[in-house]
């Protein structure tokens, strides 16, 4: 689903000339991965399917704006560096999903989903068969990312700020496999072992804000000790966006979502929300919500129950008082840059989509 405010580009949306980028450089790889084995094109041909599946291309698309509110001036001879942004998100989405064990993406399916069947009539075992599926969707990653790098080098700008945007690349992926891994992880070590606000901060924040932020801002002539509060403006918003994006996904309306309401509290989801509420609530409250979260078959109703004790435990309100001082840490942070005038108001939709969003 479209978010309720589109967040960027509101003047002009370079969607279609991102898309061009990438369209140019799947073919050129199908070509060059045809040479090899027709099988190996056809993995290219997957990555297709999937990247043509969904996405709103946020992540280039901030790319630009950050680039022109920042004096850009010359869009086209960075748009291979924008839209190297998406590749990076949707080689993270198939690691994810591998992660996750989830088969479906933008309501088809992934590439671990696609290969399961791709599969069917050489591998008769379900499990090797899957086991198959998931190492070919972590090469399939692993194509993408290593294509983000490539696409930021067809960049028409100096040698120097190509590999200094590679750089920020490198330190993204550090930093969001990092969130990632802890996240996981929290699966057996615990909540307590690293704060939900830790995980948002790298796993989403990394390379959702920062990293598009700061390749659209360093490709410019932008002073290099102000990149420090791109970055900080990144990180806060990014940490914000994740915090409503768990309100969301607890509270949120499905029909204007299109995702469920009831996953994350069947899962188990370790949220800052979760965390607030066994900080805030009573025993008796904690008592009845370890009943049913966490259930993967508590009934519905037992769902709102636990969405009342959320509440009723001051967690929901806590959660949303995180989200307005993160956005009003992002603002100081913007209001020490020099912001051309013309993206003044597409700035404040990015702020507001990643803050007060509903869907």
């Amino acid at each position: 689903m479209q978010p309720t405010i589109d967040p960027t580009l509101q003047k002009t949306d370079y969607t279609d000339a991102l898309n061009q980028v990438i369209d140019d450089f799947l073919a050129r790889q199908k070509v060059k991965a045809q040479v090899m084995s027709p099988d190996y094109q056809e993995i290219w041909e997957e990555l297709e399917r999937l990247i043509h599946a969904g996405g709103k291309r946020l992540r280039p698309r901030m790319s630009i704006l950050a680039y022109r509110a920042f004096g850009g001036q010359d869009v086209p001879s960075m748009l291979p560096a924008a839209a190297a942004q998406e590749l990076l998100h949707v080689a993270m989405l198939i690691h994810d999903d591998i992660i996750d064990r989830d088969y479906i993406r933008y309501g088809v399916d992934n590439i671990a989903g696609s290969y399961n069947k791709l599969y069917s009539e050489l591998v008769t075992d379900d499990a090797e068969r899957l086991h198959y599926a998931q190492g070919a969707a972590i090469l399939a990653g692993d194509l993408l990312l290593s294509g983000s790098y490539l696409l930021m080098a067809e960049s028409m700008v100096p040698a120097e700020k190509i590999i200094a945007i590679q750089k920020l690349l490198g330190q993204a992926v550090f930093e969001v496999v990092g969130g990632e891994l802890l996240d996981t992880e929290t699966a057996f070590r615990g909540m307590n072992a690293v704060s939900a606000e830790t995980v948002a901060r790298y796993k989403t924040a990394s390379y959702t804000f920062i990293l598009p932020l700061l390749v659209g801002a360093r490709l410019t002539d932008l002073p290099s000790e102000d990149l420090s509060s791109v970055a900080e403006f990144g990180k806060n918003l990014g940490i914000a966006f994740q915090l409503r994006d768990d309100i969301i996904g607890v509270f949120g309306d499905e029909a204007a979502t299109g995702k469920s309401t009831t996953g994350d509290i069947r899962e188990g989801k370790r949220t800052y929300m979760v965390e607030q509420f066994f900080a805030l609530a009573t025993p008796d409250q904690k008592a009845m919500f370890k009943q049913y979260f966490g259930g993967a078959s508590i009934t519905n109703e037992q769902v709102d129950t636990v969405r009342k004790l959320l509440v009723a435990s001051g967690a929901l309100a806590a959660t949303e008082e995180a989200v307005s001082f993160y956005e009003s840490m992002a603002r100081n942070a913007l209001e020490t840059l020099s912001i051309e005038p013309d993206c003044v108001d597409e700035l404040e939709s990015l702020i507001t989509v990643a803050t007060r969003r509903t869907a």
